[in-house]
């Protein structure tokens, strides 16, 4: 694989993507969205306190809570549930930008060129992989970092060791990549077969499916997933993901594209 021709198709798609302004608004609302949300329902849920069977639910896969408050233990829960959704970032994200890029060079029929010439199916999709993969990963760890900081600006120490502790720094950190590049491999095999990118996204969407379920097992207080389980999950995850990138290659094929969509 030549590391230039790589770096130049990188280089086109990150232009493209900016001029993009459906794209750059994927990429920049949500996350300003996904910074204010918790902070808000955490100073919402502060003055209360969680059920007694909850409490003891979650005290008793998170012991180290037990010295909060009944509004920290509160907040704290509460604050929890959104660890996953800073997963949905490099989910999302790189998937929109995959889709577009493929789909969207297809019908503009600007990919037929660029597939005539001596460039590899390897180079073409490495270029664009991780163009599509780099934005989703840099809109989730900023928006993570900039929530670290209102929180322990708005809610003190309590919470920002709830935020900054192992299971949000492996779900953050290591299953988050993961996810994106399972997104990104669903885009590229998707897209080698629609030619519409709504159609795409929604069947690529089925990346979403197990984070929601994730979140839904979080909220009722039965499963807290911890550092040790946003490892394995990540490392399931990335294996799945290169399983992923080879079948996506061999679907990419060059002449059925050329031929196909006229």
């Amino acid at each position: 694989m030549r590391r230039s021709i790589v770096w130049t198709v990188l280089q086109r798609e990150w232009f493209e993507t900016v001029r993009n302004r459906l794209l750059m608004s994927t990429i920049l609302i949500p996350p300003i969205l996904l910074t204010v949300a918790p902070i808000l329902l955490t100073a919402a849920v502060g003055a209360s306190q969680l059920p007694p069977e909850l409490e003891q639910q979650v005290l008793a896969q998170r012991p180290e809570w037990a010295s909060f408050t009944p509004g920290e233990l509160a907040g704290a829960f509460a604050v929890q549930q959104f660890l996953v959704f800073f997963l949905l970032m490099p989910a999302y994200i790189p998937l929109s930008i995959a889709t577009f890029s493929i789909i969207g060079e297809k019908q503009a029929r600007s990919l037929e060129p660029v597939l005539a010439t001596p460039i590899r199916t390897q180079e073409l999709l490495a270029g664009k992989a991780v163009a599509a993969l780099v934005p989703g990963l840099l809109a989730g760890w900023v928006t993570y970092a900039i929530f670290v900081a209102l929180a322990s600006l708005t809610y003190g120490p309590a919470l920002f060791g709830v935020v900054t502790d192992p299971s949000w720094l492996a779900g953050v950190f290591l299953l988050g990549p993961a996810v994106g590049l399972s997104s990104v491999v669903a885009g590229v095999i998707v897209s080698a077969r629609v030619n519409d990118p709504r159609v795409a996204q929604q069947i690529g969407g089925v990346v979403i499916v197990p984070v929601i379920a994730l979140v839904l097992l979080q909220a009722t207080g039965t499963l807290l997933v911890g550092a040790v389980g946003y490892t394995l999950l990540a490392i399931i995850v990335l294996v799945i993901s290169f399983i992923g990138l080879r079948i996506g290659v061999r679907l990419f094929d060059r002449e059925a594209i050329l031929t196909r969509w006229r």
